[in-house]
């Protein structure tokens, strides 16, 4: 059982085909890629978080 056409106009679309769909799948590879380091920037420029807290509006009036 062959899965692939045995012409040879039918082995070149399908080539056409599967390069256009790798080419777009490479460029959705490249645009993940840049999300996460854009992410990862993100975490990494965040300030640590402060060593104390100041409340306010803590008092009460009757």
């Amino acid at each position: 059982m062959q899965d692939l056409p045995p012409d040879l106009p039918r082995l070149r679309t399908l080539e056409t085909w599967l390069a256009h769909t790798l080419d777009r799948v490479r460029k959705q590879i490249v645009a993940a890629e840049q999300r996460e380091a854009e992410r990862q920037r993100g975490i990494d420029a965040r300030p640590p978080a402060p060593d104390w807290l100041m409340e306010q509006g803590l008092t009460m009036s009757w």
